[in-house]
């Protein structure tokens, strides 16, 4: 199930994530178990966790590649380290749709609020350079695991920062 694409404000978000560049194909198996590495991590720096594990997906480039960070939104900017990288996801509108779906389905959903945001006539963040796409901010926000839905599926906002 997915609800009506809309627009919504958000704020900035401080976070903490480890960055990937894989296929999409990869993402399943290799960006999950990253999760609780971050999560760890945040705690060991004293850090503090304010919200829900996400997926941004930052770059595109040719060949299928991309670049993802997977990150937990913390209470502030922890100093960098090592393979944990850490910042400020950007505040403004985004176009945000929730989906109650099975994870493999979340591509289509994707795919579902980019026509949609397009056809009203918005731009999202990020800039062609090339034959690449870079500096977006796409989020996948996991906000309940398969199984703490009555669906018994995940519940997943997917978030597009509009230029």
């Amino acid at each position: 199930m997915l609800t009506e694409p809309m627009i919504v404000e958000k704020a900035f978000q401080p976070f903490a994530a480890i960055l990937l560049k894989l296929r999409q194909p990869e993402i399943s198996e290799q960006a999950p178990p990253l999760i609780d590495d971050v999560i760890r991590w945040v705690k060991e720096k004293g850090g503090e966790l304010t919200g829900a594990p996400f997926f941004n997906y930052v770059s595109f480039f040719p060949g299928g590649i991309m670049e993802m960070q997977v990150g937990m939104p913390t209470d502030r900017v922890l100093p960098p380290e090592g393979r944990f990288a850490t910042g400020t996801l950007p505040g403004g509108k985004y176009a945000s749709i929730t989906a109650t779906v099975p994870y493999h389905e979340l591509h289509d959903a994707n795919m579902k609020l980019d026509e949609w945001a397009r056809a009203q006539g918005h731009d999202f963040d990020g800039t062609v350079q090339g034959d690449s796409f870079v500096g977006a901010t796409r989020l996948e926000i996991y906000h309940k695991d398969p199984g703490e839905d009555p669906s018994g599926h995940p519940v997943t906002e997917i978030a597009f920062r509009i230029k």
